[in-house]
């Protein structure tokens, strides 16, 4: 194979032209010093020593101790190795950094594909909660604002404390307020100070519901879907991101399934008048 093809062939294989050269050269002869290889090929001195770094990188030479420094081709097999080996670990370096600048380009450009294809803006349909604190930081302002409506369906009100001052002053100017959870009589006193004040409570017969959310005027959703990866584990959920939402099919469904699952929820309304 002439000199000529050998580095076109290097070339193809993703060798610069400065590369193919070198290679050849060190191929060719037992072991070359820089310059030695530099008046063998069209490599400038100057550029010469950079050129072997990048050989030596990508498995095709070494170079021996001694002065002045000598480098030698590594043999052709060997060579194959350990290039193969570079280039996938460049690709792999190379992919994990496309994919995390691919992720956070996504999150620029989602909204506004949401927005010019589906005629919505995307903040309306999911707007992401940091987690479960947050999310009731941002229900008790909600209802605090509230003027018509709250709607609660919950599993072990065991949040009732963070949101119980909203509630009463909602209560207090008229806020019509459902309750829907799991009732326990570790909450009755709370329960029947709300209930005191108009809140209807109801008591649900499901063992297991996967949604906790919390509907404000029929405009303002803040929901947290829980998973779990058994049905016996239930009580120890994964939780999915909480999120907000003013979209009105998610509120629609919201809204119908907490009035189906109310309709067959029990009144807890004469156990808290008897508390």
């Amino acid at each position: 194979m002439s000199s000529h093809h050998l580095m076109e062939s290097l070339r193809r294989a993703g060798l610069t032209s400065y590369e193919s050269e070198a290679y050849v050269a060190l191929v060719s002869a037992r072991e070359l010093t820089a310059e030695e290889i530099s008046r063998a090929t069209s490599v400038p001195i100057t550029r010469v020593y950079g050129t072997l770094d990048q050989l030596m990188q990508k498995g095709f030479a070494r170079i021996v101790q001694s002065r002045p420094k000598r480098f030698h081709a590594v043999p052709p097999d060997q060579a194959r190795h350990d290039y193969l080996a570079n280039l996938r670990r460049t690709f792999e370096s190379n992919l994990l950094s496309i994919q995390e600048i691919m992720r956070s380009l996504q999150k620029e450009v989602e909204p506004l594909y949401v927005e010019s294809h589906l005629q919505v803006k995307a903040e309306e349909l999911l707007e992401p909660l940091d987690d479960l604190q947050s999310m009731e930081s941002s229900t008790s302002e909600h209802v605090r604002h509230a003027t018509r409506e709250v709607l609660i369906s919950t599993a072990l009100f065991s949040w009732l404390p963070r949101i119980k001052p909203q509630l009463k002053a909602a209560l207090m100017k008229g806020v019509k307020v459902r309750i829907l959870m799991q009732f326990t009589e570790s909450q009755m006193r709370s329960l029947s100070e709300l209930s005191s004040l108009g809140a209807q409570i109801r008591d649900t017969p499901d063992p297991w519901h996967p949604v906790r959310g919390t509907l404000i005027d029929n405009k303002d959703l803040l929901f947290v879907i829980w998973a779990a990866e058994e049905v016996e584990r239930h009580w120890n959920p994964i939780v999915y991101i909480p999120h907000h939402t003013k979209n009105p099919g998610l509120i629609r469904i919201f809204h119908e399934s907490f009035d189906l699952r109310w309709g067959s929820a029990k009144r807890v309304s004469e156990r808290l008048k008897a508390k």
